[in-house]
C-alpha cells in the first residue's frame, strides 16, 4: 500500500504494538458465570417459553388438586397422675437413658390402637360416594369393624328417608336411627340432594387412610405437642383430630390403671408370700431362744464375758495377796528381831487385816503384849528383866506370835483354795463361752431374716397401697390444652408448591435446552471465537450501523435484501456524512488495523470475501473503500461477484460495462477501449461493476489478463478492494485471492459455522493466499449478548 502521507503511517523506532493473547472460553473447557449469563440472555425467550410451560403445568395440577383443610390440637405432658399417685414409674417405665418420653408418646399416638378407636367412634368406615352430602352430615354413625365391601343408598323425601343395604331396607324419619344391620346412622334434616351414596371400607383401611392423613409432631425444648390433621372437608378435620386426642387421653388413662392394676395384683401376691416367710422366720428365732434358755444370746455372751474379767482379776488379786503374806511369813520366822518388827508393821498395813479378823485380833493382842514390854522395861520405875510379870508378858506375847504366825500360815493357804477354786471355776466359764459365739451368730442370722422380711413386709404393703389409690385414680399424664377449632383457610402448600415446582422445573428444563442448543450452536459468536478457530488476528466487529442517535434503527441488513433495491445505511460510510457513529467508526478501526497490520504498508489489492453468502462482505467491501478513501487514498472498489454482484446497486450505477468487459476487450486487440471505472460522490473512490455475465465467467478471472489488469490498475491507485463470491460457493474468490496482496475474511456473529470458517481459510491457504485478518460482522448484535462487549452508543458528537 502506498499512503499518501507516509509518515502518517510508520511507527515510532523501537515502538511495538501492544499485544494480548485472548483464549477463547470453549477452548479452554471452563465456563465462566458471565459466558452461562451469556447464554441465559441469547436464549432468554427460549427459557422463559418453557418456564411459563412449566408454570402453566403446575397451575394446571394444582387446580385440579381438591381443597384440603387442616385442624390442630394440642397436648401436653403433665404428669398429673404422677402428682396424685406419687408414683414415679407409672408415667412410663424405664427405658434407658436413650429414651425419650415425648417421642414415645408421638409413636402411641400414631398407633392402629388409638387410630381404631377414632375409626370406631366416629364411624369413618363409611364413605360418602356422593360429594354433596359427606358422611359429616349423619349423625350417630356406627359400623361393625368386621363389615367391609357393601354399599348403602339414601333417598331422601320430604318428611321421611328410605335407606337400603342388599336386600335390607329401612325407612325413618329425619332425626330418627337407621338401623341396617352393620350400619347405623341417623339423618338430621333434609339435605338439597334427592339421593346419596355411600361405601364401607375394611377397619384396616379406614385406619390407613387416617393414619396418612394424621401429623404430629413436638415443639422443641417444650413438653407440648402439635396434633394435626388434613382433610378435604374442615368438619371432619376437625371431629378426628378431637377425637384423635379424646381417645389418647381415655386411652392413656385405661393403660395407666390397667398397670396399676396388674402391679397391684403382683404386690398382693408378694406382700402374701413375704408375710408368710416373715411367720415363719419370727417362730424359727423364738424356738432357738427357747432351746437356749436365753432372750438374747448376745446378752448372754456380755455377761459371760464381764465374768470371766471379773473371775481373772480376782485371781490375780489374791495371788498378790498370797506373795505378800509368803513374804511376811518368811520374815516373821527369822530368828532377826528386826526382821520380825518389820514384818509386824507391814502386816498391820496389809488390807487382809480388814479380811481376816483372826490376823488382826493377834495382832492386835500382841501388839497390847509389846506396849507393856515397853513399859516394864523403860522409864525410871522399870522392872528387872527377872520380874515374873515382865517374864509372864514376853511368854505371852511370844506365844501371841507363834499363833499369829500359824493364823498367816493358815490365811496363806486359804488363799490358795481361793486361787484354786477361781482357776477351776473360770475353766469352767471358759468351757461355756466357747459355745455362745455359734449361738450369738445363729441367733444374729435368725434375726437379721426377720428384720429384712419384716422391711420387705412394709415396703410392699405401701407400694400395695400405692398401686390402690393408683387403680382408684381417673387422672392420666397428658392433658389437652388446646381443642382443635373448625378450619376456616384451606391449605394452599399443594397447590403452591406444584406451581412452585412447575416453574422451577420448567425454569430447569428451560436452561438444559438453552445450553444444549448452545453446545449444539457450532457457529462464531465472539472475536476469541474466530481467532482460536482460525488463529489470524481479528481486525474489527462490526455492529448494527445506526447514525449515533437512540431513535435510528437503520442497519445493514437494508443492504442486503434479495431482489430489493438497496439503500445506504444511515450512519454508514456510503451515506457521505462524516459524524459520529459506530458504524463509521468501527469502519475506522478496520481501516487502522490494516494499516497496522503485519504487512499492511505493501497492501496495494485486497480481497473481501465470506465463507458463505449473507454474511456481509458486499457491505464491508463498499465500507471499507469508502473510509480509505475518506484517509485520502485512491481507491478502486472492484465487484468480482460475478453472479451475484450488488456493487452497482449500491452506488446506483450501471452494471455494464464492467469487468467482464475490461477482461473480454484484452483478448482484441482492435477493440475500442471502454470506459468502465466510474467516479462516485465519494471523492478518490472509484467503482468498477462486475458488467455482464459472460458464458466463461471462471476462465476469464483465472486468465493472465486478471492479472495484468490489477497490475495496470495498481499503477493508478493506491489500493484496490476487490468483492468476491463466498469462497465455499464458488472457486472465483480463491482465484482472485491468489492474484492479490492479501483477503480479508468477513465472519457473521451467530451465523457462521466454525467448521465452514476453517474450511474457506484452508482453502485460501490451499491457494496461496495471504489471509490478513478478519472481520467479524455482527448486525444482529450478537456479540453485544456475550455480555463481554459493548459499542459506543451514547458517544455522539453534541452540537456547539
Amino acid at each position: 500500500m502506498r499512503p499518501p502521507v507516509s509518515h502518517d503511517r510508520q511507527l515510532p523506532s523501537g515502538f511495538e504494538p501492544p499485544f494480548r493473547p485472548v483464549e477463547s472460553g470453549e477452548s479452554s473447557g471452563i465456563v465462566s458465570f458471565r459466558q452461562a449469563l451469556a447464554v441465559v440472555r441469547r436464549r432468554f425467550q427460549l427459557i422463559l417459553a418453557v418456564t411459563a410451560c412449566g408454570a402453566a403445568l403446575g397451575l394446571f395440577l394444582a387446580s385440579r388438586e381438591p381443597t384440603t383443610y387442616k385442624a390442630s390440637a394440642m397436648l401436653r405432658l403433665a404428669g398429673e397422675r404422677q402428682t396424685l399417685t406419687g408414683v414415679a414409674e407409672e408415667a412410663a417405665p424405664s427405658l434407658g437413658r436413650t429414651a425419650d418420653p415425648m417421642l414415645s408418646i408421638i409413636e402411641l399416638l400414631r398407633s392402629r390402637t388409638v387410630a381404631g378407636v377414632v375409626v370406631d367412634s366416629l364411624g369413618l368406615q363409611l364413605v360418602s360416594q356422593t360429594p354433596e352430602f359427606m358422611v359429616e352430615d349423619l349423625a350417630g354413625v356406627r359400623v361393625d369393624p368386621r363389615a367391609a365391601g357393601d354399599s348403602v343408598l339414601v333417598v331422601f323425601q320430604q318428611d321421611r328417608l328410605s335407606a337400603r343395604r342388599g336386600e335390607r331396607a329401612v325407612t325413618a324419619a329425619y332425626g330418627q336411627p337407621v338401623n341396617l344391620g352393620v350400619v347405623q346412622f341417623a339423618v338430621r334434616s333434609r339435605p338439597a340432594v334427592e339421593t346419596a351414596t355411600f361405601g364401607i371400607r375394611s377397619r384396616e383401611a379406614a385406619i390407613d387412610a387416617l393414619l396418612a392423613g394424621l401429623l404430629v409432631s413436638r415443639r422443641e425444648l417444650t413438653d407440648v405437642i402439635d396434633v394435626g390433621f388434613v382433610a378435604q372437608d374442615p368438619r371432619a378435620a376437625q371431629r378426628i383430630v378431637n377425637s384423635a386426642v379424646h381417645a389418647f387421653q381415655m386411652l392413656n388413662v385405661q393403660w395407666a390403671r390397667e398397670r396399676s392394676r396388674r402391679r397391684g395384683e403382683f404386690l398382693e401376691e408378694q406382700l402374701a408370700q413375704t408375710d408368710s416367710m416373715l411367720e415363719r422366720a419370727q417362730a424359727s428365732l423364738s424356738s432357738f431362744r427357747s432351746r437356749q434358755q436365753l432372750a438374747s444370746s448376745q446378752d448372754k455372751l456380755h455377761a459371760e464375758q464381764s465374768a470371766l474379767l471379773t473371775l481373772d482379776a480376782r485371781r490375780e488379786e489374791l495371788d498378790a495377796d498370797r506373795r505378800t503374806f509368803g513374804a511376811l511369813l518368811q520374815r516373821l520366822k527369822t530368828n532377826d528381831e528386826a526382821s520380825r518388827q518389820e514384818a509386824l508393821r507391814a502386816l498391820a498395813t496389809s488390807p487382809a487385816m480388814a479380811d481376816n479378823p483372826a490376823i488382826g485380833g493377834l495382832y492386835q493382842q500382841l501388839l497390847k503384849y509389846q506396849i507393856r514390854i515397853d513399859s516394864m522395861t523403860t522409864g525410871p520405875w522399870r522392872s528387872s528383866p527377872n520380874n515374873p510379870d515382865l517374864i509372864q508378858v514376853k511368854a505371852l506375847a511370844s506365844s501371841t506370835q507363834d499363833q499369829l504366825v500359824q493364823a498367816v500360815s493358815s490365811h496363806i493357804g486359804a488363799l490358795d483354795a481361793r486361787v484354786d477354786a477361781l482357776g477351776a471355776l473360770r475353766q469352767r466359764t471358759g468351757a461355756s463361752m466357747s459355745l455362745l459365739p455359734a449361738m450369738a451368730e445363729e441367733e444374729m442370722r435368725l434375726t437379721r431374716r426377720v428384720d429384712a422380711l419384716a422391711r420387705m413386709s412394709d415396703e410392699l404393703r405401701a407400694d400395695f397401697q400405692r398401686a390402690r389409690m393408683a387403680t382408684a385414680v381417673e387422672a392420666g399424664d397428658i392433658d389437652v390444652v388446646a381443642l382443635a377449632p373448625l378450619p376456616s383457610t384451606p391449605l394452599l402448600d399443594g397447590g403452591a408448591l406444584k406451581v412452585a415446582l412447575g416453574l422451577f422445573l420448567g425454569l430447569g428444563l428451560g436452561l438444559i435446552i438453552a445450553y444444549i442448543l448452545e453446545a449444539l450452536n457450532t457457529s462464531v459468536r465472539r472475536p476469541e471465537d474466530l481467532e482460536a478457530v482460525l488463529h489470524v488476528p481479528g481486525l474489527a466487529v462490526i455492529p448494527r450501523i445506526t447514525d449515533g442517535s437512540r431513535s435510528a434503527q437503520s442497519h445493514f441488513r437494508r443492504l442486503l435484501g434479495s431482489g430489493k433495491s438497496a439503500r445506504q445505511a444511515v450512519g454508514s460510510p456510503l451515506t457521505g456524512n462524516q459524524t459520529f457513529s459506530i458504524g463509521i467508526e468501527a469502519f475506522r478501526n478496520l481501516r487502522t488495523s490494516l494499516i497496522w497490520s503485519d504487512g499492511g504498508e505493501t497492501l496495494r489489492s485486497l480481497v473481501v470475501t465470506s465463507a458463505a453468502p449473507g454474511e456481509g462482505k458486499t457491505m464491508t467491501a463498499a465500507n471499507l473503500a469508502v473510509t480509505l478513501a475518506y484517509d485520502g487514498l485512491r481507491v478502486l472498489l472492484v465487484d468480482c461477484d460475478i453472479r451475484r454482484p450488488r456493487i452497482h446497486g449500491l452506488f446506483q450505477l450501471p452494471r455494464a460495462p464492467g469487468l467482464m468487459e475490461l477482461l473480454r476487450a484484452s483478448t482484441d486487440p482492435d477493440a475500442p477501449p471502454i470506459e468502465a471505472i466510474r467516479e462516485t460522490p465519494v471523492s478518490r473512490l472509484s467503482v468498477l461493476t462486475c458488467g455482464a455475465l459472460p458464458v466463461n465467467a471462471s476462465n476469464l478471472l483465472s486468465g493472465t489478463r486478471m492479472r495484468v489488469l490489477l497490475g495496470e490498475l495498481q499503477e493508478q491507485f493506491d489500493i484496490i478492494v476487490l468483492d468476491t463470491p463466498p469462497v465455499l460457493a464458488t472457486a472465483d474468490a480463491s482465484i482472485v485471492a491468489s492474484l492479490t496482496d492479501g483477503v480479508l475474511l468477513v465472519v457473521r456473529a451467530g451465523t457462521t459455522d466454525r467448521n465452514a470458517a476453517q474450511r474457506a481459510y484452508q482453502q485460501l491457504a490451499n491457494v496461496g493466499a495471504r489471509v490478513v485478518g478478519t472481520v467479524l460482522n455482527d448486525p444482529g448484535g450478537e456479540v453485544a449478548k456475550e455480555g463481554d462487549y459493548y459499542y459506543p452508543y451514547d458517544y455522539a458528537a453534541q452540537d456547539q
